[in-house]
């Protein structure tokens, strides 16, 4: 029976990381080449057996489940299945092609050295080749680009036209080049990307360029302050909200138990808002079925019932007034 033993180092490792974090490993699951609805339930040193696995390349994605029911991220790894008494190969038996996406005949003697592209247009294209092995194994596909020059060619001497985009607007072409500003007085001030590409004497585009630049709000100076804060939950932007106090004090008690993800970003007296931060927290059952009176008082404790002295120092999930809170 064929199976995997030293692919289920990765589950060690998760164990490994749960028992540092002085948690339980509860169960685990693992699954092949993405089916995940014929998942097989896992235990820590088992044995997968893979003998029904055509050969090739195939996937192993495994999670774990803790002694809070909560299931870890899914880590997966790539493993290949050799054919029954494999010996190495030893001569490439064929060997087939695509150009730009259109797979071309396979050619299964390799004495052909060279390819038609007689009938491609000029400009950038697209190779993908993968040979075949005398045990019947398909390499990896390697990528190649490469430009097609027009008949009778010479090397281009001079730049003719350029165009640019601005945030993915096109604008008119300069049919000459002795314009060298680009107009950004009708931006809004804040981050944008401008696109550009130049034609040569031989009718060929360059590939687009792209650089991100700042417009700065006018005449004024520097930011001093942050003004304003807002976070969303779980990707929904339409449910944002304002935080004013720091720490943040973020009420979590209607999420379910598990991983979430917070967005925040903040506005400076400019009126300018920063680029979003996303963090990624997990919310755990707090193990307090019901909430004492002395839990009621506006007084902060920890999820196991601990009262603290005072307000938190530090980030993490915390009771206050019978309600979950997430202090960033």
């Amino acid at each position: 029976m064929k199976a995997i033993k030293g692919m289920l180092l990765a589950v060690v490792m998760i164990f490994s990381t749960a028992a540092a974090a002085q948690t339980t490993i509860a169960g685990g699951e693992y699954w092949i080449d993405g089916t995940i609805d014929a998942r097989q339930a896992l235990s820590s040193g088992a044995s997968i057996d893979i003998s029904a696995l055509q050969p090739g390349l195939h996937t192993l994605t495994v999670r774990v489940k803790d002694s809070n029911g909560l299931w870890s991220n899914q880590m997966a790894r790539i493993f290949f299945v050799s054919p029954t008494g494999r010996i190495d190969a030893t001569s490439v038996t064929a060997c087939e092609y695509w150009i730009d996406g259109v797979k071309k005949p396979e050619y299964t003697t390799l004495n052909i050295q060279t390819i038609d592209i007689s009938d491609l247009k000029p400009g950038l294209h697209k190779i993908l080749v993968r040979a075949k092995d005398n045990l019947g194994i398909w390499s990896n596909q390697m990528a190649r680009i490469f430009v097609v020059s027009p008949s009778g060619r010479t090397d281009a001497t001079s730049v003719t036209a350029c165009e640019y985009w601005l945030d993915g607007v096109k604008k008119a072409e300069y049919k000459t080049l002795n314009t060298q500003v680009i107009d950004i007085s009708g931006l809004t001030p804040g981050l944008h990307k401008v696109l550009i590409r130049v034609k040569d004497d031989l009718g060929i585009w360059s590939n687009q360029m792209s650089r991100t630049f700042f417009v700065s709000p006018g005449a004024q100076s520097d930011a001093t302050t942050i003004t304003k804060r807002e976070f969303w939950l779980d990707g929904n932007i339409v449910h944002r909200q304002t935080i004013d106090d720091t720490p943040a004090v973020i009420d979590i008690s209607v999420l379910d138990a598990g991983l979430h993800m917070m967005t925040m970003r903040v506005q400076d007296n400019k009126g300018i808002w920063s680029n979003i931060v996303k963090e990624t927290f997990t919310v755990i059952a707090s193990g307090i079925h019901s909430i004492p009176a002395d839990m009621k008082t506006g007084q902060w404790f920890d999820l196991s019932g601990k009262k603290l002295n005072g307000a938190p120092s530090r980030p993490g999930i915390y009771i206050r007034d019978g309600r979950k809170i997430l202090i960033k």
